[in-house]
């Protein structure tokens, strides 16, 4: 009797631990949402920084290796992102390739268009000037344009905040690129010994676990980056040889503009299709219509069954596990943060589900001491050793196809710490 005494208690204990467990991480989340909210500023800062780094630090540590200073090769990786950058501003409006000619002729034709909606919407009443002078037309159409009218001043009103809130938004987005670009250079010269003292503080027990969260950390954001680029690129070309077939007008711009609001998620893609679709009406109803079903037809079958594949491939996580993150991060940034942080949720997930798999394997495989990855497996897809050995670490890190991590690995195990200090030299 004691011992069936004893076994509840037991069991009541571990339900209580749980049950208190789950209270104090929903307490922290929301501790957590609470200070981002209110540090949105310096959480830009660092996503941004983090995004340089990551870009430029494989052609700093590449001059490095060649004997270049870091000081002098961080220099030189700004030289080169800014050349790249002028670069492309150049492709998509020098005269040269036929874009700038687009995208001039596609903003002087904004107040032509203007001018055709007013023109047809006058022909239209000429036409059926005996129908609107109906009195229970005009009623309607008192009524509708009263309702018109106070629709539009609502609109007013919440655009006139909403362009403060834009205004504001740009301010802090320049603001925290800005402080990012100090930040990232010094970050990138002193990145080595930023790793060893990070690794001093960790400690020798925790060295493994220090490089197989780098290596995760540095492949999963370098995917990340990598795929999303691609994505855009893909979308851009798939929609820019739609309106050249449909004969469209500035069919290159507005490709590329498709292309690159397709980072917004959801609302992107949209806009790229609603901008084609304004342009083509001009040229036929159903040239428009086209554009816009063509459009939508392009991105989602890129974010069906391009872009998941996409992911998979660079960050390591599968299609649908995609696009679940997805879903989660933009409910959950919603929640967070009204519209704006259902897109940053939805751009934040894939990249925390990956990191956050990773380490599930690691410390699954650690603790459990069985296999978790197989060349079978469907969420937890990899290629264990051939000897049979339980290797958690390679397990974690090592994507599927992709050998990157494998790589990184063998650079940060084959005598040296995970951020460039020979073992046993901390």
């Amino acid at each position: 009797m004691s011992d069936n005494a004893d076994l509840r208690m037991e069991k009541t204990k571990r339900w209580f631990l749980v049950v208190w467990t789950c209270v104090g991480g929903i307490l922290l989340t929301g501790v957590f949402v609470y200070l981002i909210n209110i540090l949105s500023v310096p959480v830009a800062i660092l996503l941004w920084t983090v995004v340089i780094v990551f870009c430029l630090r494989g052609t700093v540590n590449k001059l490095e290796s060649k004997g270049v200073p870091r000081i002098a090769g961080t220099a030189i990786a700004y030289v080169l992102m800014v050349v790249v950058l002028v670069l492309v501003f150049f492709l998509m409006f020098s005269p040269a390739f036929g874009f700038g000619d687009q995208f001039k002729d596609l903003l002087q034709s904004i107040p032509g268009y203007i001018n055709d909606l007013m023109s047809l919407a006058n022909g239209v009443y000429a036409q059926y000037s005996d129908v609107f002078q109906n009195d229970s037309v005009q009623k309607y159409l008192n009524d509708a344009l009263s309702a018109l009218g106070s629709a539009a001043s609502d609109v007013a009103r919440q655009s006139a905040t909403g362009m403060v809130a834009f205004g504001t938004g740009l301010v802090n987005t320049c603001m925290a690129i800005g402080f990012a670009l100090v930040i990232a250079f010094w970050i990138l010269i002193e990145l080595p010994a930023l790793g060893r003292e990070t690794m001093r503080l960790a400690g020798p027990n925790r060295a493994e676990t220090m490089t197989m969260l780098h290596v995760t950390f540095t492949r999963v954001m370098g995917g990340y980056i990598k795929g999303t680029l691609i994505q855009c690129g893909i979308i851009g070309l798939g929609c820019g040889i739609l309106f050249a077939i449909l004969d469209i007008p500035n069919y290159a711009a507005l490709g590329v503009i498709a292309g690159i609001l397709n980072i917004i998620p959801i609302v992107g893609p949209w806009l790229g299709g609603a901008l084609a679709a304004i342009v083509g009406v001009f040229v036929s109803p159903w040239i428009a219509v086209a554009a816009l079903v063509g459009t939508i037809v392009i991105q989602q079958v890129v974010y069906t069954f391009v872009s998941p594949k996409i992911m998979a491939s660079s960050v390591d996580i599968h299609p649908a596990l995609t696009l679940i993150a997805l879903m989660a991060g933009s409910a959950i940034g919603g929640a967070m943060s009204g519209f704006t942080g259902s897109l940053v949720g939805m751009l934040a997930s894939i990249p925390a589900v990956a990191v956050m798999k990773s380490v599930f394997v690691y410390y699954f495989e650690k603790h459990t001491g069985r296999q978790l990855v197989a060349e079978d497996g469907v969420f937890f897809q990899g290629t264990p050793k051939s000897d049979g050995t339980l290797d958690p670490i390679a397990d974690a890190t090592s994507p599927h196809p992709d050998i990157s991590a494998a790589i990184e690995r063998v650079k940060v195990d084959g005598g040296k710490g995970p951020f460039g200090k020979r073992k046993g030299k901390q």
